[in-house]
C-alpha cells in the first residue's frame, strides 16, 4: 500500500511538472497552459494504471519512475524562459530527452516492462505534439 502511495505521489509531481509547462503562447505573446487540469488528472490516472501491469519490484519502480521525473522535468523546463528556444529548437531538445530516456528505459527494464513503457510514453508524447502543433 505504501509503494502505491509512493508511485501516486511520484505521478503526480511527474506529469504536474510535465503538463504544467507544457505551454504555448499566442499570438499576444501570453502563456497558455496546454493540459487542462482535467487532462492532467487524466494522464496521471493512466499512466499509473500502465506502471501497474509492469513486473517492477520496488527497487526497479523506484528507478523507473526517478528516471521518468528526470526527463520529464527536463523536458518541461524546456519552455522556460530563461532558454529562449524557438519552437523548432524546443521540438528538437524535447526529442533528443526522449531518445535519452528511452535509452536508459531499455537499460533499465526487461523487455516486457520496456514495451509497456514505451507504448505508454508514445502516447503521452503523441498529446504533447497535438497541443504544441508539431505534427505539420
Amino acid at each position: 500500500m505504501k509503494s502505491f502511495l509512493i508511485i501516486g505521489i511520484s505521478l503526480l509531481i511527474n506529469f504536474t511538472s510535465l503538463a504544467q509547462n507544457a505551454e504555448v503562447a499566442n499570438e499576444d505573446n501570453i502563456n497558455e497552459e496546454i493540459f487542462s487540469s482535467k487532462d492532467k488528472d487524466y494522464l496521471q490516472y493512466w499512466h499509473y494504471e500502465q506502471i501497474l501491469q509492469m513486473d517492477l519490484t520496488e527497487g526497479e519502480r523506484d528507478g523507473y519512475l526517478s528516471l521518468l521525473n528526470y526527463y520529464t522535468y527536463k523536458m518541461s523546463s524546456l519552455g522556460s524562459s530563461k532558454y529562449n528556444y524557438t519552437d523548432s529548437e524546443r521540438k528538437t531538445k524535447f526529442d533528443a530527452l526522449v531518445v535519452k530516456l528511452n535509452k536508459e528505459m531499455k537499460e533499465l527494464l526487461n523487455p516486457h516492462d520496456y514495451n509497456i513503457h514505451e507504448d505508454s510514453f508514445k502516447k503521452i508524447i503523441q498529446l504533447v505534439y497535438n497541443k504544441r502543433g508539431w505534427n505539420k
